[in-house]
């Protein structure tokens, strides 16, 4: 019953505190050569939400403007997680008013106090557009 309460606890913690909107600008080199093209001046506005109907935990990556996304790369040193590349399909667009979500695929991972850094990669306004590389931020 006690790790009932406690999981309860540290859910309604997350759900109270949320991340903050801690996006950060382009990062990587200029247009063109080899695949690492600028940011744009696309940002990204992150936030750990939960579904209400299923329960479950997701990162929602929100852009500035009409991007694709090839890949996201999660980092967070006090989750345990370390560069770890989550691919995405590289054709649906996505606008801040129909973001991106990846699934936290172990909510036990998340605690507050945590600081989460991601690097998102895609191409601007659609597949064949202008490739970027961005950081964005996190803290629960």
């Amino acid at each position: 019953m006690k790790r009932v309460f406690s999981l309860f606890l540290i859910i309604s913690a997350l759900i109270a505190f949320s991340c903050s909107d801690d996006a950060t600008g382009p990062s990587g080199g200029g247009l063109g050569g080899g695949g690492n093209g600028g940011g744009g001046g696309v940002t990204f506005t992150v936030a750990l939400v939960q579904d209400q109907q299923t329960q479950k935990y997701y990162f929602e990556f929100k852009p500035s403007t009409a991007v694709v996304v090839t890949s996201v790369t999660f980092n967070c040193a006090a989750a345990g997680v370390n560069n770890q590349q989550v691919p995405d399909d590289g054709t649906t667009v996505y606008t801040s008013t129909n973001p991106d979500y990846f699934e936290v695929v172990d909510p036990n991972i998340l605690a507050q106090g945590q600081k989460w850094s991601f690097t998102i990669a895609g191409k601007l306004g659609s597949s064949t557009g202008t490739a970027y590389s961005v950081a964005a931020n996190c803290d629960i």
